[in-house]
């Protein structure tokens, strides 16, 4: 009475068959003149005997049908009366069956009963079939739930009906369906307990091993204990396993068992439960597939592989081992701290192998932190042969102004002494060989060497740890040689590519931002970076300070005084927490060139000075001095500094002929320090501005046309620059004098109200202005009084005033236009 109680409530139990079998079933039972013989194929459990009563209740001669089901049980004899029995054109035969084990008579009664009828298959159903099932039935279970259940039961049948009953119907409070899990798995233990012995291990190695390991070919007793295992409904055919089975075998098999079975099959999706549990065994075997296992979990899901990393280690691991996997793991999400004190103990106590992994992943962690040099040092903490870690030493060497390892390593190679050219060994020669060939001018095919460098090492799909990244270094060449879309191109392509796997993808976005600013392209500088901001990685302090100098360069081109000034001050102590290194040399240089903006250029003379140390270091090579020279002019520019001005116009002219670049900067230096412009320079100052331009400093180039504009004698001529600035560059207020930097770089007036300020203090009307710049005077009229309250002018005196202070006056100014 208490059970019938208990079970009032429960929900009707479903008929789970496949839509393909019913479609069958109900073709054959509407060809009323012909007798009815079917094949009713499925493992225990999946259904087969309730069809089997279904079809007899709807079978027209009956009389004449056969019914039977466990056909597989028949001896030989038994199958013969029925295959007899088929001798009669008029009489039907419908038998049910596992798919094992069948004797030669049976199988032959099927394949002739299957050659007018095709054989039912029950064992599995999908999603649709068990929602139109529970539909059937009236019953309510999420379709989320059944489609859940499917796949944990892979399908089959007698599984996802138990799965079903535990479920029930309503509100399910448990997604991870946990219960169900543990319910259906006594179910699944009971049945394989039942099983031989030896059936019983093959099955529990076929749940535990992979696909690639099954052992249905080892010989002919495992393929027979396989195919029991799937008549039984607990391995797929092939042997293959089922999840909920798998499952319940981790967890149901002793220890000792499980261990064993583990170390002699392939590697399958441990149980978090199980691999916890685990952990606490000590034994050399388990810790070997707990480590495969955190192995295979590392490359989607960092936190299961750390739990089992974690496991490993308390089963036996090896301590250093284990280290350097979790440190590799830190390094692909971009904790570069994390990986460096994860490896800090093994660089001291690991060897062979482990050591070079160690010291690479330190050395490369070095470089991230903005130390350099003692990344160097790290990468040669270990002499012996190993190519990958003396070649990225030899780079970071470079990098600090120490070219001498690398020259070293270029000459064994010359000397054929490289190794094996794996694809991975040909990218670090061409980089080094590249970098070599930079440090001399004619530079020999420096350049190119530096693409190939690029795109051999995206060929060689490598993730891992190195001091910079080669299509880093090589758009650094191209920027060095001023061609700014090659070096757009390089970085494009690597991101493309995905050099260097996740942790790399910030550094190459954030120098693609950085030469999308400078190639006067604001909308994809600020979509890189705002890519970078949605990246769940952190940045090291090597990016930040990239970054910094991305939105040093935005907000100096396109921003006010006030964004320049907010930022200055957020950003200009990172300057600091980074070793200065040629690798961020252009990142330097922005800082270098916006501290005198605001009179702070002592905080950036600990940078500079190390830059031209490491110069000096390297020979101080063309390729690489150049750009660092110009920031110096633009440096003494803004200070005021005219000794330094003169040394480095000096310095520009000395090398002018060598390089485009440097022809192009020379004469821009050269135009800049100009007091005056004599009437008839206006050609001349734009043919030098658009030079820049080509170089893709466009920018600069508008910034030159602008100062000179202002210097100019001839008015008209004046005027002609500053328009002509405008080609150049959107914003071309902008410029480097100290007279007009604070307008410029300030965005306290618009490009056209400098303009219209600068023929103000020229002593133009309003009628001169007009025609000038081709508007109406009441236009002049408005913006001189949009001047006046931007600048908070309390009368026409302090107007003039404040735009001397602000954009000056070669000839003096009146305020006459002013007053009209």
């Amino acid at each position: 009475m208490a059970l019938a109680a208990m079970s009032a409530d429960l929900p009707p139990s479903l008929l789970l068959w496949p839509q393909l079998a019913l479609a069958h079933v109900e073709e054959e039972l509407s060809a009323e003149t012909r007798p009815a013989r079917l094949v009713v194929v499925g493992a225990a459990g999946s259904g087969k005997s309730p069809l089997l009563d279904e079809i007899a209740l709807r079978v027209t001669h009956v009389e004449h049908t056969l019914f039977v089901d466990d056909a597989h049980l028949l001896t030989d004899d038994q199958v013969r009366v029925l295959d007899r029995h088929l001798d009669d054109p008029g009489a039907g035969l419908i038998i049910g069956c596992r798919p094992w084990p069948w004797t030669p008579a049976l199988t032959a009664l099927i394949r002739r009963i299957e050659q007018s009828r095709p054989a039912l298959a029950v064992g599995q159903v999908d999603t649709e079939d068990v929602v139109r099932a529970v539909e059937r039935a009236g019953r309510s279970i999420d379709t989320g739930c059944i489609g859940a259940i499917v796949r944990m039961a892979a399908s089959v049948t007698w599984l996802v009906q138990q799965a079903l009953t535990a479920h029930g119907d309503g509100y399910c409070s448990d997604p991870s369906h946990e219960r169900i899990i543990r319910a259906v798995g006594e179910v699944i233990a009971l049945r394989i307990d039942t099983l031989e012995p030896s059936v019983a291990a093959v099955v529990r190695r076929a749940s535990l091993g992979g696909d690639e390991d099954l052992p249905a070919a080892t010989d002919a007793a495992v393929a027979t204990a396989l195919a029991i295992g799937h008549a039984e409904g607990l391995l797929l055919r092939g042997g293959r396993p089922v999840p909920i089975v798998r499952t319940t075998v981790t967890r149901t098999t002793p220890v000792a068992q499980l261990i064993e079975a583990m170390d002699t099959s392939a590697i399958p999706s441990l149980d978090a439960e199980v691999a916890s549990s685990l952990g606490h065994h000590v034994d050399a075997r388990l810790a070997r597939v707990l480590q495969a296992h955190a192995d295979q979990a590392a490359t989607h899901d960092l936190g299961r592989a750390t739990e089992l990393y974690d496991a490993a280690l308390a089963a036996g691991a090896d301590p250093n081992r284990i280290a350097l996997r979790k440190a590799r793991m830190a390094w692909d999400r971009g904790d570069i701290d994390e990986a460096a004190s994860l490896v800090d103990e093994v660089a001291l106590s690991a060897t062979g192998d482990d050591h070079s992994e160690a010291l690479r992943i330190l050395g490369s962690a070095w470089s991230a932190r903005g130390f350099l040099r003692a990344s160097a040092m790290t990468y040669r903490a270990q002499p012996g042969d190993d190519f990958l870690l003396h070649a990225q030493g030899a780079v970071a060497s470079f990098g600090t102004g120490d070219p001498a390892p690398l020259l070293t390593a270029v000459e064994r190679l010359n000397a054929g002494t490289g190794g094996v050219p794996t694809t991975l060994r040909v990218a670090h020669a061409k980089l080094m060989r590249g970098l070599a060939a930079s440090l001399s001018w004619p530079s020999g095919g420096a350049f190119d060497e530096l693409v190939r460098a690029s795109e051999t090492y995206g060929d060689s799909a490598e993730d891992g740890p190195v001091p910079e990244l080669p299509a880093v270094i090589a758009a650094i060449g191209a920027i060095n040689l001023g061609e700014l879309q090659t070096a757009a191109n390089l970085l494009g392509d690597a991101l493309m590519d995905d050099h260097g796997g996740p942790w790399a993808r910030s550094r190459l976005l954030l120098w693609a931002a950085w030469v999308a600013v400078h190639r006067q392209h604001p909308e994809e500088s600020v979509a890189r970076l705002a890519d970078v901001d949605a990246s769940f990685l952190p940045l090291s302090s090597r990016e930040i300070l990239i970054r910094d100098a991305v939105m040093l360069a935005h907000v100096r081109r396109y921003g006010s005084i006030d964004e320049l000034r907010a930022l200055w001050m957020r950003v200009r102590d990172d300057v600091r927490h980074v070793e200065p290194d040629l690798f961020l040399l252009h990142p330097l240089r922005e800082f270098i060139e916006t501290a005198p903006v605001f009179d702070d250029s002592e905080r950036v003379a600990p940078a500079l000075d190390a830059l031209n140390g490491i110069l000096h270091g390297l020979g101080n090579p063309l390729m690489w001095s150049v750009p660092l020279t110009w920031s110096s002019f633009q440096r003494a520019l803004l200070a005021r500094d005219s000794h330094s001005q003169a040394q480095t116009v000096r310095a520009l002219a000395a090398v002018a002929r060598e390089s485009r670049l440097a022809g192009a900067l020379s004469a821009a230096a050269t135009e800049w320090s100009r007091n005056r412009v004599d009437e008839g320079a206006a050609e001349r100052v734009e043919d030098v501005a658009s030079r820049l331009a080509e170089m893709g400093l466009g920018w600069e180039g508008a910034r030159l046309a602008i100062a000179l504009s202002e210097r100019s004698r001839d008015r008209r001529a004046g005027t002609r620059l500053a328009a002509f600035a405008r080609t150049l560059h959107p914003n071309a207020a902008p410029g480097t004098t100290s007279d007009d930097v604070a307008l410029g770089d300030s965005g306290l007036l618009s490009a056209r109200e400098r303009e219209v300020a600068a023929l103000v203090l020229s002593g133009m009307t309003y009628a001169e202005i007009g025609e000038a710049i081709f508007m109406s005077p009441r236009t002049a009229e408005h913006h001189i009084a949009r001047i006046r309250r931007r600048l908070g002018a309390t009368s026409r005196t302090d107007l003039i005033a404040k735009l001397q202070a602000i954009v000056g006056s070669e000839e003096g100014g009146t305020d006459s236009s002013a007053g009209r």
